[in-house]
């Protein structure tokens, strides 16, 4: 049985079916935002189905991939079922329910953070600014993806030495990456010589573990503090330059595996004084 085939099983006999059917014959616009977000194929993308199969498929995975027992994020999972006018959402605790499940710290960290202290929301960044607008947005967004941090380097003398500081500024409102635990940000840096040629890397990786046990640990980057890295000693092998990459990627795995989706957040370039 293929993991698709698994899944949706696991949907029809797992879950109560709700469907977004009786909504969309008034919200029509609204429904047409939501169907294009991430959220509403929360069970279906390739990222999820990968780690699921790869973690066991187990079923509470479910219950925010899928709570109603569709392909994903439906209107009732948010909004309940009645009785209508709804009333208004709150934010960030209904976020919560799922952002802040095993795996995820996204609500928790958010409230630690400069944003909250301005009394923004996940909605004040996360939703197209118009009245009443579903057009979620998110890491599936490669623009939007791109404001998340900002990549800093700069040199120090060390009793002599040369010191590499790789500064990474996040400007989320919560930890980086958010999102889900297959998620991570990978710094690489590279010290490049004559002919364009690398003479050395190092790379450094932000986001959840997981330990022996199965026991998640989150090593993501704190909002607002990030990390400052060092490198020692970057002139070495000839190096006359730096180049550093703050680098998003969606599937887990080592660096070396190909993510075809990833999406450079920032990059930073110096040259070395002799």
């Amino acid at each position: 049985m293929t993991w698709r085939l698994a899944l949706s099983w696991l949907l029809l006999t797992s879950f109560p079916l709700f469907a977004a059917e009786p909504c969309e014959s008034c919200h029509l616009e609204t429904h047409r935002q939501f169907a294009a977000t991430a959220m509403a194929k929360a069970a279906r993308s390739d990222d999820f189905i990968q780690e699921w199969g790869q973690g066991g498929r187990n079923p509470a995975c479910l219950s925010c991939h899928a709570p109603s027992g569709t392909e994903g994020v439906v209107c009732v999972d948010c909004h309940g079922l009645g009785p209508h006018p709804y009333p208004r959402l709150s934010v960030p605790e209904t976020c919560a329910r799922c952002h802040d499940a095993p795996g995820e710290s996204t609500v928790r960290r958010h409230k630690t953070s400069l944003a909250a202290r301005r009394n923004l929301n996940c909605l004040s960044c996360h939703v197209k600014p118009s009245a009443g607008s579903h057009g979620f947005i998110g890491a599936t967004d490669p623009a939007f993806l791109r404001t998340a941090a900002l990549l800093h380097l700069a040199v120090r003398n060390d009793l002599g030495k040369q010191i590499l500081v790789a500064a990474i500024r996040p400007r989320t409102g919560h930890a980086l990456p958010g999102g889900t635990t297959g998620r991570s940000v990978w710094l690489v840096i590279k010290g490049m010589g004559r002919g364009n040629a690398e003479r050395w890397r190092e790379t450094w990786r932000f986001g959840w573990w997981q330990g022996p046990k199965g026991e998640w640990e989150d090593a993501t980057l704190a909002p607002d503090i990030g990390a400052n890295l060092e490198v020692a000693e970057p002139g070495r092998q000839g190096t006359d330059w730096i180049e550093a990459e703050l680098i998003f990627r969606f599937r887990p795995g080592p660096f070396e595996e190909p993510d075809p989706r990833q999406v450079t957040i920032s990059k930073a370039q110096m040259t070395l004084r002799r």
